[in-house]
């Protein structure tokens, strides 16, 4: 009985190193570690995918509020070109010497920059949404950026004053601090948000993807056990057979 026993616990070590050592170099030729069987270690595994996707999703929202920003960069830039122009055109009309008639070309001017600033306004959009006139707030995830565009009323100026430039410039101004606020938020999120993605794929890919160097050791460490627990079965094998001889001698 104690002989058996002996052999019972002799080929349980066998197949469990051999089991373990076929593990091991099934993992080093896929590349995956079958522990995601665990139960545990799949949840984990899960739970960092989908934070992963989340951030991602946030980067995707951060790419679109970058676009939008631009949009409206580049359209303010033009307006404040726009009032450059017309301010030129206010000092021009400043000349008392013109007469009615040179004033009432550089009104018309006037009006012509304008409707098209209006023009380049109205026509602001991002996937189809207009641009100014509307407050925008992008989830990123792991946080928020706002953004708010004031709509520009710039119908016609009256050159004769330059109050109304003024105002119009200053606005201009506000509006393209916001932008930039803005961009340089999405800037920090984006490197922050980067970051975790870069964080947490590396520690998912701990548990989903296989370390082939410890995996290695741990082929190497079963095989050397297997053949330990071959050699000491070996060995019971033949005290035994030398006990059953003496038996029946």
């Amino acid at each position: 009985m104690q002989v058996n026993n002996s052999f019972n616990y002799s080929t349980i070590n066998i197949n469990e190193h051999k089991k373990n050592a076929e593990d091991s170099l099934s993992k080093i030729s896929s590349g995956k570690t079958k522990q995601l069987d665990d139960a545990a270690l799949a949840l984990i595994a899960n739970s960092l995918g989908s934070d992963i996707s989340g951030l991602l999703q946030g980067l995707e929202n951060a790419n679109s509020a970058v676009a939008l920003s631009q949009i409206a960069d580049g359209v303010l830039s033009g307006l404040s070109q726009g009032a450059d122009d017309l301010n030129v055109l206010a000092v021009k009309a400043g000349n008392p010497t013109l007469n009615g008639s040179q004033r009432e070309i550089l009104q018309n001017e006037a009006d012509g920059i304008s409707q098209s600033l209006q023009n380049s306004v109205d026509n602001a959009s991002y996937n189809g949404e207009s641009v100014f006139g509307r407050s925008f707030e992008f989830n990123l995830s792991e946080s928020t950026v706002s953004l708010s565009l004031d709509a520009f009323d710039i119908s016609s100026f009256d050159i004769h004053t330059q109050d109304g430039i003024a105002a119009f410039v200053k606005s201009i101004q506000n509006a393209q601090i916001e932008v930039g606020s803005t961009i340089n938020q999405l800037s920090s999120a984006t490197n922050s948000v980067f970051t975790q993605v870069t964080a947490l794929s590396a520690a998912k890919s701990q548990i989903s993807d296989t370390d082939i160097a410890q995996e290695l050791i741990s082929f190497e460490k079963e095989t050397t056990q297997l053949s330990a627990s071959l050699i000491a079965q070996a060995h019971s094998n033949e005290l035994s057979a030398a006990k059953v001889e003496r038996l029946l001698v």
